[in-house]
């Protein structure tokens, strides 16, 4: 039996797996999805949070779990997965990343966040008391889940907690090359956070060729059937190993 652990992303929590879970649940695929430190409903104070409190935290949900797993990250999910492979690689067997951002090691992941966007990251978070940021409504709507009507989208909005910094400003210690797990990363056609020459780029150095799907940057929000078919297209074989 193969277990999937679902790591979000950035601003988001273990929420946003709720309906790709029910999803996965029907198909018989047993799953979880932790809060991040400072996410979601953990009340880790955000000022201290580093890229290593995501990876130590993600190996400790993998511990408590006693069967095989498949490691599924989201957006800058992709940071932390590299390390926590390397790390387990006799528990987890397959890794998969949706959206994620990927980088070499020694690399920071703000460095692979489009330009036109970075400026705004410091701002934001130089304003804040724990250098953690938001984006505002609109520019969230239009690049994380545009597909949902405008109060549907206010309803996701109203979840999202500050983001810390600091994850983005750490060096990948892994470079997933490295790591000898089996992986494929899903590219979104209408990913708005991610457009397609940088996802796939972040493919690339992921060491695979993208699977390309139809759907946008939040994909488990907006579409989570396919979402949770695209899982279970790499969990089935997995369980009957």
């Amino acid at each position: 039996m193969v277990h999937v652990v679902l790591i979000h992303g950035g601003g988001h929590g273990g929420w946003c797996w709720t309906d790709t879970q029910q999803y996965l649940t029907g198909a018989g695929i047993s799953s979880s999805a932790p809060d991040l430190p400072g996410s979601g409903a953990d009340k880790t104070p955000r000022a201290g949070i580093t890229l290593d409190s995501y990876i130590d935290s993600t190996i400790a949900h993998i511990d408590a779990i006693d069967d095989d797993v498949l490691l599924v990250g989201h957006s800058i999910a992709g940071l932390t997965l590299p390390a926590v492979a390397a790390a387990r690689p006799h528990r987890i067997c397959h890794v998969l990343f949706i959206a994620g951002l990927v980088t070499g090691a020694n690399e920071r992941g703000i460095d692979s966040i489009p330009e036109d966007r970075r400026s705004s990251y410091f701002d934001r978070a130089n304003q804040s008391v724990d250098r953690s940021f938001t984006p505002d409504f609109a520019h969230a709507w239009d690049r994380f889940f545009p597909a949902l009507a405008e109060q549907q989208a206010q309803r996701v909005y109203a979840k999202l907690t500050p983001q810390p910094l600091a994850p983005y400003l750490q060096e990948n210690p892994v470079d997933m090359a490295d790591v000898d797990i089996p992986r494929s990363y899903i590219l979104l056609d209408g990913d708005r956070t991610f457009p397609i020459p940088l996802a796939r780029r972040f493919a690339k150095q992921a060491g695979v060729e993208p699977v390309v799907r139809r759907g946008d940057h939040c994909w488990m929000i907006t579409d989570p059937h396919a979402c949770a078919n695209a899982i279970a297209e790499v969990a089935w074989p997995l369980a009957d190993r």
